[in-house]
């Protein structure tokens, strides 16, 4: 692949050949681009049709494949075979982020998406929405520093944007943006009942003859 930078670098020139190497970086460190403030030019580079074969063939080489909607005006790239949160999140933050996408996708369906995809709300609201999800549970449940650095965290992947608290409301603005669908998959309410039930698995027995109803027992407790 190297040989297709430089040759973006003979026909286009050295600052071409440089805005390509730093918007491949930033993409693959970062997962998405949502345009806005601050990634104009990155944005501007990744979608520019000359180079467009050049990018995704190397991200094809290292086994990515690229993901854009010019009308949402994002570009992102998706492992071709990991687990579509990436493979990389514990337990608990993908049911954080599954929660964020359900969220998204329900007020997407009722028409209360702002421009571009975008559905706003609050941490509050996520927050809640979270430990009902999570309610069969509790003793799993993160506390509200962790979900926010779950936030933070799909917030430098640009799934989401992070506010800044409201002293008086004691709550911060949220943009969930439309990627999020990405890596959630396609039922972001179901794979929540599935790693909450794993979640159930990994709690005392008392807790799991409870919920479960099942004597509380696994096959590895029988063992």
């Amino acid at each position: 692949m190297l040989s297709e930078f430089v040759q973006v670098e003979a026909d286009y020139g050295e600052q071409k050949g440089a805005d390509l190497r730093r918007a491949c970086r930033y993409l693959l460190r970062n997962q998405f681009v949502f345009n806005g403030r601050g990634l104009a030019s990155i944005y501007d580079t990744l979608t520019d049709a000359r180079f467009r074969r050049v990018i995704g063939e190397f991200f094809d080489s290292i086994g990515y494949s690229i993901r854009q909607d010019d009308r949402e005006q994002w570009v992102g790239i998706m492992p071709m075979e990991d687990d579509a949160t990436g493979g990389r999140l514990r337990i608990d933050a993908t049911i954080c982020l599954l929660v964020v996408a359900a969220h998204w996708q329900a007020e997407i369906d009722r028409g209360e998406a702002e421009e571009r995809a975008v559905v706003r709300t609050t941490f509050n609201i996520l927050y809640e929405r979270y430990k009902d999800a999570i309610q069969k549970v509790s003793s799993a449940a993160v506390n509200k520093t962790r979900f926010l650095d779950v936030l933070r965290e799909l917030g430098d992947r640009h799934l989401v944007s992070v506010g800044d608290e409201d002293r008086d409301l004691q709550d911060r603005e949220v943009d969930i943006r439309p990627m999020i669908k990405l890596v959630s998959g396609d039922d972001a309410l179901k794979r929540i009942e599935t790693y909450v039930r794993q979640e159930i698995v990994l709690t005392t027995p008392e807790i799991r003859a409870s919920i479960l109803g099942d004597g509380g027992t696994t096959d590895e407790d029988a063992r």
